[in-house]
């Protein structure tokens, strides 16, 4: 029975990274990003295998800006401590990050009621903040060495 399951988990995400897809399609900018060698439905896919509350995974109804932002969070949490332990992303863990920020700055220009979101999504803006700053120092570092 666990393999049942396992194989409707599967599915369902599939589901909904086939969504998640959908709905970047409907954002210019973020089509912008996936002019690259990366492609939408290999971030979608990333980003449904990071989300660590399944319930995010809601095939029945249209993705909102909360619901996007609320699975990336869950994937940014992860992928930043990747990053800052120096460890390398790839493209399309890189685009995650660079997509809950962007989508982290859009939740702020709502006219929200849920202050955890509004708070994660402060938390995402302020993490990509310092992580700019520690790239900027990382590059200087490695011009420094050559």
């Amino acid at each position: 029975m666990s393999v049942i399951h396992a194989v409707g988990a599967q599915w369902d995400k599939a589901k909904w990274s086939h969504q998640l897809v959908s709905f970047w399609q409907l954002d210019a900018y973020v089509n912008s990003l996936f002019v690259g060698a990366t492609t939408a439905i290999t971030t979608a896919n990333l980003t449904a295998a990071l989300v660590n509350d399944e319930k995010r995974l809601n095939t029945e109804t249209e993705l909102t800006t909360e619901d996007v932002f609320g699975a990336l969070f869950d994937g940014f949490l992860l992928l930043f401590v990747k990053e800052i332990s120096k460890n390398n992303l790839t493209q399309a863990e890189a685009l995650i990050l660079q997509l809950a920020e962007y989508y982290a700055k859009q939740y702020q220009q709502l006219t929200v009621t849920d202050i955890k979101m509004l708070n994660q999504s402060q938390q995402v803006i302020d993490a990509m903040k310092k992580l700019g700053h520690l790239r900027a120092q990382r590059r200087s570092q490695t011009r420094n060495m050559g």
